[in-house]
């Protein structure tokens, strides 16, 4: 989520009230330098769009967040459908808190759990329980003896993991997790939830009482060292050699089939996702120029592997570059951006096989595609990278490469989350949110735009701030949304690489509606 700093508005009414139903919207806003940015933690609720509920102050510092939605799971359809806003959980200060959703006519400040933990860094699995949100639970990472939390691209050395378990009476359990932590969570493939996870050399089921433990890898054997991807009845899983796909039945059971070494060599796989039928992965051999790279395909029913695109790729840059640097699944097709030394290229790799589709693009030009759920994407492309002279644009294409809406000066800003969840496949999200004619300003007086992929039609909900609130300062900005249709956004001036609190704009709207963007003017 992209989010800037709340604040300002009055004081609010001397006796506040508060909405007794619905779900509200949350936005992260950020304030102070733009290379160390503090969030905080508002809500905005559709029946009172002009009141921000602030529950955690910029200056307390939320490190992470992520939604807990509920839903009506159609296992025969293998989905959950009417999804909504369940809780918030969160880390403020390494510790883990949660905080509901939905209104019940109180503040939603007093209704915060804390889990009273204090190494509390990120979330790094998740496993939401649609039927059952309050059964739902949690992987963290931790923080090691030297207090460091570190990045996924830069882990601190002695960074450690714990389990963040919810309960029905709104508690939070957390457990540090001693000895190898987990990598993946398991489904159950005929209810869909979540019931266990998956560790280097084992399963544990704690769906069971007691809880199961099923040996996946015993040694000599080489443990797992990553979960590229898990469906609901299936993974794909590496070892540092080869790949591997894990079936996992409805009982306590879990069978293994071991992919082609000639094919699945590696320690350096990284996962593109996966449909009914497919995992899809990738590999570079290294960085720096004349690097190789691959895509594999493995059949998620009588598992094999093959090779769907190879090629050549890097850059001597510094540091060096791999060929591959972002990598999406469509409906049919996949996509690619590769670097190269003498340029750059977007290449389009359709699924049942057949000449990959290449564009070719000088080395200061990039190209990336963001995938959805349905057959449109959005492609952007960015002009003049390492120039003074940068330019961006977004189109909406299907996968036969036709465009079927432009912005100009478009940026992405975020995916809504879904309202339907797809268990069989990697990608449910078909929302997107756009500012349109990002310029010298950054979203200054930029129109907000969402696009729905599933019925190929584009929104306008509003402008942001801009000239009449702070000048020709540029603005940071920054929304999320869904599942429903509420969305939340904030826009602050951002003043020597610094991102302002004061004065800050903080807005919520209706996915779907035109013009539906209101700004809050009271504080509570």
């Amino acid at each position: 989520v992209l989010a800037g700093c709340g604040g300002g508005g009055s004081a609010g009414s001397a006796t506040p009230t508060y909405p007794a139903s619905g779900a509200y919207g949350w936005v992260l806003k950020a304030t102070g330098a733009t290379n160390a940015l503090k969030y905080g933690l508002s809500f905005v609720h559709p029946g009172k769009p002009d009141t921000e509920y602030v529950i955690e102050a910029a200056r307390d510092v939320v490190s992470d967040a992520r939604l807990v939605s509920s839903g009506t799971v159609e296992a025969a359809q293998l989905r959950a459908t009417a999804n909504l806003p369940h809780a918030l959980v969160y880390i403020v200060g390494g510790d883990v808190r949660s905080v509901p959703m939905l209104a019940n006519g109180s503040a939603p400040a007093t209704r915060v759990q804390r889990s009273q933990s204090t190494s509390a860094c990120a979330f790094v699995i998740e496993a939401n329980d649609y039927a059952a949100p309050q059964n739902s639970r949690y992987i963290v990472s931790t923080a090691g003896a030297d207090g460091v939390c570190g990045t996924a691209q830069n882990p601190s050395p002695d960074n450690g993991r714990a389990e963040v378990r919810l309960a029905a009476s709104g508690a939070l359990g957390y457990t540090p997790i001693s000895g190898e932590p987990p990598l993946d969570v398991v489904r159950d493939p005929v209810t869909l939830a979540p019931r266990g996870w998956i560790y280097p050399r084992n399963v544990v089921l704690w769906s069971t009482t007691p809880a199961t433990t099923i040996t996946t890898r015993a040694a000599p054997a080489a443990a797992i060292t990553g979960v590229l991807a898990s469906s609901h009845n299936a993974a794909l899983v590496a070892d540092g050699t080869r790949l591997a796909v894990f079936n996992f039945a409805a009982g306590a059971t879990v069978t293994e089939a071991a992919l082609d070494p000639g094919i699945t060599a590696g320690s350096t796989w990284q996962p593109i996702g996966f449909d009914a039928d497919n995992f899809y992965a990738y590999i570079n051999s290294g960085t720096g120029v004349n690097s190789t790279w691959k895509v594999v395909k493995v059949s998620r029913s009588n598992p094999t592997a093959s090779v769907l695109a190879s090629g050549t790729g890097g850059r001597d840059s510094s540091p060096p570059s791999p060929p591959i640097v972002n990598a999406s699944m469509g409906r049919n097709v996949l996509y690619l951006t590769v670097f190269g030394q003498a340029d750059n290229q977007l290449i389009r790799i359709a699924k049942a096989g057949g000449t990959p589709v290449a564009t070719s693009t000088p080395t200061n030009t990039l190209i990336t595609v963001l995938t959805s759920g349905s057959d449109v994407h959005q492609r952007w492309r960015v002009t003049g990278v390492g120039t003074a002279s940068l330019a961006y644009a977004i189109d909406m294409v299907d996968e036969s490469d036709t465009t079927l809406f432009s912005v100009a000066g478009g940026f992405p800003l975020s995916m809504a989350e879904p309202g339907t969840r797809n268990f069989n496949s990697s990608e449910s999200r078909t929302g997107f949110l756009i500012a349109g004619n990002y310029g010298s300003r950054a979203f200054g007086d930029a129109s907000l735009i969402g696009y729905d992929s599933a019925t190929r039609s584009a929104t306008t909900l509003g402008t942001l701030p801009g000239t009449a609130d702070f000048g020709g300062d540029a603005v940071y900005a920054g929304v999320n949304g869904g599942p429903g249709a509420v969305g939340l956004g904030f826009a602050a001036r951002s003043s020597g690489g610094v991102v302002q609190e004061a004065g800050a704009k903080v807005f919520s709207f209706d996915l779907g509606v035109a013009n539906s963007l209101k700004f809050t003017t009271t504080q509570q």
